[in-house]
């Protein structure tokens, strides 16, 4: 039989893989009216409490015990650049297929178009040409910029800023002229902005798409592999629709169609 020395054990156990740290991811998202938000102190939401449940099914643990909510630039930095990193909810493309591990759909679609104020009768769009002398509102680092630069649209006609709110605001104080968003989110925004709805309307159908979870690329298969079979039974036995329908005031009235 063969004696292994102290040393020698003490190296083979530091040279095993760590599994316990795979078993917690960060999880980074922005404010976003019905599927993330603050509610009495903690981040809820429809995305939210999908993903919440996903990661306790596949015994994942959330670093830190919570969600942390900022900035939609800043969430997809963490999660392209910091390793077991987790972003919800974010729009599945051909420029970030290979920059994630994606996890979906999370959601169900939306219609995603350009808004216009409601006096501004002298902006008519019959296509995507007819939007380039205008001045755009759009969200760093989502796919409003992504779509309308892969369409010819150059940075001087594109405003970035980092919350949507913002884009509202110089719409309504005329600092731009045309914003991307979803019909309901911008209904809920302009209810928390103070500012009726009516205000505000479609200019023109841009794209439609679904909602995701995504992991940066350095999370081991098997953590992502976990959650997506965690998912799919939740769709199955209908906790995801049970989870919609608790948010359905938050969405009545409007069709189903970022970032």
């Amino acid at each position: 039989m063969k004696i292994y020395s102290p040393l020698f054990c003490l190296l083979l156990l530091f040279s095993l893989p760590h599994h316990s740290a795979a078993a917690e991811v960060e999880v980074v998202t922005e404010e976003w009216i019905p599927y993330s938000f603050t509610a009495n102190g903690r981040v809820v939401g429809i995305s939210t409490e999908i993903v919440e449940q996903a990661l306790r099914r596949a015994g994942i643990s959330m670093a830190g015990g919570r969600v942390r909510l900022m900035p939609w630039a800043r969430a997809y930095y963490e999660a392209l650049h910091k390793g077991n990193t987790l972003i919800y909810t974010i729009l599945r493309t051909p420029e970030r297929e290979s920059l994630f591990k994606w996890v979906g759909p999370l959601v169900p679609a939306d219609s995603f178009y350009f808004f216009r104020l409601a006096a501004r009768d002298d902006i008519r769009l019959h296509s995507l040409a007819d939007a380039r002398r205008y001045r755009i509102g759009i969200l760093k680092e989502s796919v409003h910029g992504q779509f309308l630069r892969r369409h010819g649209f150059d940075a001087a006609s594109l405003d970035p800023v980092s919350y949507q709110y913002l884009n509202m605001k110089k719409l309504l104080s005329g600092r731009v002229d045309l914003i991307v968003d979803v019909e309901r989110t911008v209904r809920l925004r302009a209810e928390k902005l103070g500012v009726p709805s009516t205000k505000f309307v479609r200019a023109l159908f841009l794209f439609r798409r679904e909602y995701y979870m995504a992991f940066n690329r350095d999370t081991p298969d098997s953590l992502v592999r976990k959650v997506g079979r965690a998912l799919e039974t939740m769709q199955k036995d209908g906790s995801v629709e049970r989870i919609l329908c608790r948010y359905k005031g938050l969405t009545a009235g409007e069709e189903r169609g970022g970032h």
